[in-house]
Parts: structure tokens; C-alpha cells; sequence
């Protein structure tokens, strides 16, 4: 056979591939992704719930999305979803690009993905693992959360599950928000300036989008570069834009940049996080941050800090308390002067319920010091991956969160989309 015979049989062979990958729905070309994690059409379904799509090389499994109400602890499939006041009807609308959106709205109808379905999988959005998180979502009214694992606990420092998650309308600003936690609560509990009661790490992208429109919102965290992204329609806008709690807290020089938004540390997961001391004067000292990071797999303890440690002898107090006993085998105490990561002696295996204790102090005047206050955790499980409504806070309040939010699907990868990949997938003018 000549060789330009042998090339035109190549040459239809690729048209013939393009030709069918032409062919592909918005919803299959999602669904035959690389690296695809979940992919939720509202379409994909069985007898008990909406089913997500994946890619078999990066997971064995589908994750199951119900339908929920704030008050209400029955987890419903669409077919049998029982409310019908207005508030809480079950809507559709097919002018999006996968023809089959579902309303959320606030606490009246919501989506969850129960932790037990996909927790410690790839869909666990935690530690130092990459993703992107992709949404088909049109804005009717108040904004808030879109999806992901946001449980905000409640007011106290210490409190929620937080992980990550997209959202819109955040901090006074009218466009995409990718919202990321190491400590799960508070992100600089030692500040006292109004908000610091919330999570504050973010990218926020540049550019706003209105409401009565489709768009397609999309956050990207990539811990070899340390950085999570806000795209919009697959084009991220950068932006810098000051916050006044880590403002209060580091001092920077100058306005720090929201999008891309630098980000070091993993992502919470109920068994590995942070936790930052406070109630020192982190205005005037060498050092504005104490923090240390608990990985209970690993018993280990790490200490680490912003700023300039001035020669101060100083150490952790460290203890789980299971009804109010110690469950170690003996007193942690470790001089992080010298040393900045012991191991937890554990005499017996921590579970859910039991409560970190721990303290900070210095060596003045001949002896230990307590600095600030002690901080107390509870190791939770983690929470769920809900899509519409941001749980934990206001829990027995139901109009709270995004208010008639359409999703015509969700996404999500193991991977750092590219821009023009985000592109592609838009779908939207």
C-alpha cells in the first residue's frame, strides 16, 4: 500500500473520531472527561437518587445526590420529593446548556451527597490533593453557596467543617468565589475586627455576572503552585482586594491579591487540620500567627508560625480529653523552641466526640506562662457535599443560603482544569 494511500485512510479515521466527538452532547462530552470525579446532570438516575457520572480510571464509584429540607431528616429522590408550597417546590428549567436544571433554594430545597457515600475518596476535597469544581448555575436572587463541603458550624472559633466549596456574592462582591479552609472554622480566630468569626480564605474573580443568566462557575486548587483560582465562563479576571481581617492579623504592605488567590497549607479533613491560637498581642509582637497542624492518621503534632520568633523560650501543651479523661498515655508537652513536630502518645484510638485541649506558653520570669487561651476542639466527622446550602449555621433557620439557585450541573476533577479546557466545557455565551 502506498504512503498516500495509507494517509488518507488516517485522515478519515480522524474525521471520523471528530466526527463523533462533534456529535457529543454537552452532558457526554462532560461525562467522557479525563479525570472526572462526579459529574451530576440532574438526569442520571436510578430508583433512589441522582446519579453522578466518572471517569473508571480515577474512580470505581457514582455518588448518590438526593434531594433535602433544613428541619427534615429524610433524604428524597426527585420522583418523590413531597413539598408543595411555593418555597419549597420542586422546579425545572431547560434553557441551560444540559436542559434540565433543578431550583435550589435556601434551606427549602437543597442537594446532599452524604459523607458516608464519598468519605476519603477523591470526592473528599481535602489535604493536598488538586481539583477543579465546575457549576451550570443561574442566580435569581440572594446569592450564596452553589456546592461543595461548607458545614459552618457555628460562631465559636473553633467551630464547623468547612472545606471547600463555590460561591457568589461573598464579601460585597458579585462574582465567582472559590472558598477554601485549612482549619474548618474561623480562618484567624486571634482577630477580634467584625468577620472574624468566618472562614476569610478565597479567591474572588474579577469580573461580575448578573443575575437571569446562565454562566458557568468554576474554582481550581493547585497545591505544587499553591494557588486556587475563580474562573467565570472559563476566563479568570484578576483582582486584588483588601480584607480587613487578615489585614488586621498580617500587616501586608500594600493590597494582597484575591485572584489568583496563594494558598500553602491542605485542606481540612476531620482527622488532619489546623488550629491557631489566640487571645495574644499578635499587633505589637515579632509574631502575628501561632498555629499548629494535627494529623490524628499520622499522630503527629506540627508547629509552625508567621513572623519572627524573638528567642523566647516557648512550648505546647497538647492533650485529647475523652468525658473529660486524658486518652493519652502520658502528658504531651514539647518545646517548640527546638523542636517544631512531636508525636501523640495515643494510649487508646481517638473517635468522634473526644476533645482537643491545647495551650501555648513562654518561659518568663522563671517560669511557664500560659499565652492567650486555651483552645478546644471536638473531632466532628466531616459534612456533607451539598449543593445550594451551606449547613452548620442557622441549621434550625430554613431561609437562609442562595435563594432560587437553577443548576443545570456540577463537576468534579482530580485535576488542575486549564483555562482553555474551562473554556471548552463552558457552554455558555
Amino acid at each position: 500500500m502506498s504512503l498516500t494511500k495509507v494517509s488518507l485512510i488516517v485522515v478519515s479515521i480522524l474525521s471520523l473520531i471528530n466526527c463523533g466527538r462533534e456529535e457529543l452532547t454537552p452532558s457526554e462530552k462532560i461525562a467522557h472527561s479525563d479525570g472526572l470525579v462526579a459529574f451530576w446532570d440532574f438526569q442520571n438516575t436510578d430508583h433512589n437518587a441522582w446519579q453522578s457520572y466518572f471517569d473508571e480510571k480515577v474512580i470505581d464509584r457514582s455518588f448518590p445526590l438526593y434531594l433535602r429540607q433544613i428541619g427534615d431528616p429524610t433524604r428524597y429522590h426527585h420522583q418523590n420529593w413531597p413539598y408543595k408550597e411555593e418555597d419549597a417546590q420542586l422546579k425545572v428549567d431547560i434553557s441551560g446548556p444540559f436542559k434540565h436544571a433543578v431550583r435550589f433554594n435556601q434551606g427549602y430545597v437543597y442537594g446532599e451527597v452524604p459523607r458516608v457515600e464519598f468519605d476519603q475518596t477523591l470526592l473528599d476535597l481535602s489535604g493536598k490533593k488538586p481539583f477543579t469544581m465546575i457549576a451550570w448555575a443561574k442566580f435569581m436572587g440572594n446569592r450564596h453557596m452553589i456546592a461543595g463541603i461548607w458545614d459552618e458550624g457555628g460562631w465559636n472559633k473553633y467551630s464547623g467543617k468547612r472545606q471547600a466549596a463555590l460561591f457568589a456574592g461573598l464579601f460585597n462582591q458579585k462574582g465567582v468565589i472559590g472558598h477554601i479552609s485549612s482549619t474548618g472554622a474561623a480562618s484567624f480566630p486571634q482577630s477580634d475586627v467584625d468577620g472574624a468569626q468566618y472562614a476569610r480564605l478565597r479567591a474572588i474573580d474579577g469580573k461580575a455576572f448578573d443575575n437571569d443568566q446562565w454562566v458557568a462557575v468554576a474554582m481550581t486548587f493547585d497545591p505544587q503552585n499553591n494557588q486556587v483560582l475563580a474562573y467565570l465562563n472559563g476566563q479568570m479576571t484578576a483582582l486584588k482586594l483588601p480584607d480587613p481581617v487578615t489585614q488586621d492579623v498580617m500587616q501586608f504592605e500594600g493590597t494582597p491579591s484575591s485572584n489568583p488567590f496563594e494558598h500553602k497549607y491542605p485542606l481540612y479533613s476531620p482527622t488532619a487540620f489546623q488550629l491557631k491560637y489566640n487571645g495574644y498581642d499578635f499587633h505589637n509582637g515579632p509574631v502575628k500567627e501561632h498555629r499548629i497542624w494535627v494529623d490524628l492518621n499520622n499522630a503527629s503534632v506540627d508547629y509552625e508560625f508567621e513572623g519572627i520568633l524573638d528567642g523566647t523560650p516557648l512550648r505546647i501543651k497538647f492533650d485529647i480529653l475523652r468525658k473529660e479523661n486524658s486518652i493519652l498515655s502520658e502528658e504531651l508537652i514539647f518545646d517548640i523552641s527546638s523542636q517544631i513536630q512531636t508525636s501523640i502518645p495515643f494510649e487508646v484510638p481517638y473517635t468522634f466526640g473526644d476533645v482537643i485541649i491545647t495551650q501555648m506558653e513562654k518561659f518568663e520570669n522563671e517560669q511557664w506562662q500560659q499565652i492567650g487561651t486555651s483552645v478546644e476542639r471536638q473531632i466532628m466527622e466531616g459534612a456533607p457535599f451539598t449543593f445550594g446550602r451551606a449547613l452548620g449555621l442557622d441549621l434550625d433557620t430554613i431561609d437562609h443560603g442562595s435563594v432560587e439557585l437553577y443548576l443545570d450541573g456540577v463537576a468534579v476533577f482530580n485535576r488542575v482544569l486549564s483555562a482553555k479546557e474551562l473554556q471548552e466545557l463552558s457552554f455558555v455565551k
